[in-house]
């Protein structure tokens, strides 16, 4: 009998960085019943982790969910071939029931059919899965360890369904270039010998293992006390954090964390970094939500005046990488500093730490452009009658079908084959089974930025840096599915420089070749935005439009005659552009100055952000 082939994984020890990333899997392992989820950009060694992680555990193996897997192909459905030979009904074991006692595994989870997505989770919640469908009745346990990873610039998941993960971390791009090298060359040894390479780690990757069976041996011994559990619910509800599931993640993290140092009592660090793991998808908008609640006469005190008194934004500094990373193929959180975890005692304190550490992490991850379009950019699934979209379900249809559901239509005539006259066909259909499809698909977004090339911008310096964020963010892999346009504007050239196309490269170029200087005239860019659109979105009717309006806000230019500003106000209030949002992006740096850029956000209802914390892209 053949031996099985060894299995060709990058040993876990040799990823270098991630700690964050590494200790929620750990957890995951002494606890099976915490889910696990890794956000961070493409290229930064996510899958690669979690796979060499499975391949340090002896009694699990990694199952793996395509992303455009069915129901039935997950949850189970009918056996097709037992039913035409037997005509009963039996169900077929999907992919949940492999997964069983071992780890499943979600690759870019976020681009996952939510609703599936939501069944799987809730399935693997309750520790059941119940198949009910075309006849098919069956009901069977579920114990499994969920893992996903995903990209946030592809898109985001709902916070119902991200709630549904215990553990949420992100990892990081390498931003040192000594770093950068060294993982390099550790690939290299890594593809010439893997063996060998693997050897090097060898001691290092039974140590994680031991510490690992070690804890999973005492886990049921480790104490959480009554304080323990008060602390934990109020660094919950210090953080404005929704619902309960943070809290019991928090207790079970807490002791896994204790186990894995081999204590059997959780201290007030175990909880602090519980907090950071369990709590980083779970906050919501509270400050957002705290403006909402104010009365109407109190000012906010960050937008009570168009004045304001602050120094230029700065870019994020990129500091050096732990000395500890140097090797491998992972990736370092370079620019996070470190945070005080030691002496931890009061709910005080817990909450500072774990807000500093969430603080430097959304400092670090890049704003790109689905959140410069607003938070997210929620895409609007609509059911499709018409043969588009993905195939996500079937239906009885009502009159003519022009879109047949052929599996589905087969389930339905399969447990009646022994009845019916075959009339020399493998299977005998008849009008009542036949099923047509239910498609599904997302509303596609367009992207217009519209950009202020007047003198003012280009006498404080700013215009080399509007022209980097610009296509820093059209370089995102997120727009590379969606349409862009640039529309520029400056005295007497207010004008479509690149009408809507895919084509990232045509608009960075005529970027880098547009003269620049003279006056804003606001209110004429403006008045083209809303010819534009409303002609675009008359011809694509299924599209979602997003206006990135970057200037400084000071108008100087009239359309007409009189003061810019008072024409301005009248011009925005007939901005109904309908399926468009409006971002404006403050490229004005002068202190003390009027604020005309928020000033002119309020009048589009629009979002705003200053140039400067766009971050790196």
């Amino acid at each position: 009998m053949p031996s099985e082939p060894l299995r060709r994984s990058f040993p876990f020890s040799a990823v270098s960085g991630m700690e964050d990333v590494k200790k929620a899997l750990m957890c995951a392992a002494v606890d099976g019943g915490l889910s696990v989820l890794i956000k961070g950009p493409a290229g930064t060694a996510k899958s690669v982790l979690v796979r060499s992680f499975v391949d340090l555990l002896p009694d699990k193996k990694i199952i793996n969910v395509p992303q455009n897997v069915t129901d039935e192909q997950l949850f189970g459905g009918l056996d097709i071939e037992n039913a035409i030979l037997s005509g009963k009904t039996i169900v077929k074991e999907g992919i949940l029931q492999n997964a069983d006692r071992n780890i499943l595994y979600l690759d870019n989870v976020n681009l996952f059919e939510p609703k599936i997505l939501g069944n799987l989770m809730g399935c693997v919640g309750s520790g059941k899965v119940k198949v009910e469908r075309e006849g098919v009745s069956a009901e069977y346990e579920l114990d499994t360890t969920v893992i996903a990873t995903m990209d946030p610039a592809e898109q985001e998941i709902s916070d119902g369904t991200a709630d549904r993960f215990d553990i949420c971390v992100q990892s990081y791009p390498i931003a040192d270039a000594t770093e950068r090298e060294a993982l390099i060359f550790s690939n290299l040894e890594f593809d010439s010998d893997p063996k060998g390479f693997a050897e090097r780690y060898s001691a290092a990757d039974e140590n994680v293992v031991r510490r690992i069976q070690n804890a999973r041996n005492i886990l049921d011994n480790v104490t959480i006390a009554g304080p323990d559990l008060k602390k934990i619910s109020r660094v919950c509800l210090g953080l404005g954090v929704k619902g309960h599931r943070a809290d019991i993640s928090m207790a079970r993290v807490s002791k896994a964390l204790a186990a894995l140092d081999e204590r059997i009592e959780v201290s007030g660090e175990d909880i602090r970094n519980a907090g950071v793991m369990c709590l980083l998808h779970r906050r919501h908008d509270t400050e957002k939500e705290r403006r909402s609640m104010l009365p109407k006469d109190v000012p906010d005190e960050d937008e009570s005046e168009d004045t304001v008194i602050t120094p230029a934004p700065k870019p994020i500094d990129n500091k050096a990488a732990p000395a500890n990373a140097s090797e491998g193929y992972g990736t370092v959180p370079s620019d996070k500093p470190a945070v005080r975890t030691e002496g931890l005692g009061t709910v005080a304190e817990i909450i500072g730490s774990v807000k500093e550490e969430l603080k430097d992490m959304d400092e670090i991850e890049a704003i790109r452009l689905g959140r410069i379009a607003g938070k997210t950019v929620r895409r609007e699934r609509r059911t499709e009658k018409e043969r588009k979209g993905r195939y996500r379900g079937s239906s009885i249809p009502e009159g003519r079908v022009t879109d047949v559901a052929f599996d589905a239509t087969v389930r339905a005539a399969a447990p009646y084959q022994r009845s019916r006259s075959d009339k020399g066909l493998s299977i005998s259909i008849e009008k009542q089974d036949v099923r047509e499809k239910i498609r599904e698909r997302k509303d596609p977004c367009s992207f217009l930025f519209a950009v202020d090339l007047s003198g003012s911008l280009v006498k404080c310096g700013m215009m080399e840096e509007i022209k980097d964020g610009i296509k820093g963010m059209l370089m995102d892999n997120y727009v590379r599915r969606d349409k862009v346009a640039l529309l520029t504007f400056r005295t007497y050239d207010v004008k479509i420089s690149v009408p809507f196309t895919r084509s990232v490269e045509g608009i960075c170029d005529t970027l880098e070749n547009t003269e620049t200087g003279g006056g804003t005239p606001l209110g004429a860019a403006l008045l083209l935005i809303r010819e534009y659109l409303l002609s675009y979105l008359r011809k694509n009717a299924d599209e979602r439009c997003f206006v990135i309006l970057m200037t400084d806000g000071e108008a100087t230019d009239p359309v007409i005659e009189g003061e810019p500003w008072a024409e301005l106000k009248k011009i925005t209030a007939t901005m109904n552009i309908p399926r468009t949002e409006w971002m404006v992006v403050d490229s004005g740096l002068f202190a003390g100055r009027v604020n005309f850029a928020l000033r002119l956000s309020k009048l589009l209802g629009a979002g705003y952000i200053k140039l400067g914390d766009l971050g790196s892209v």
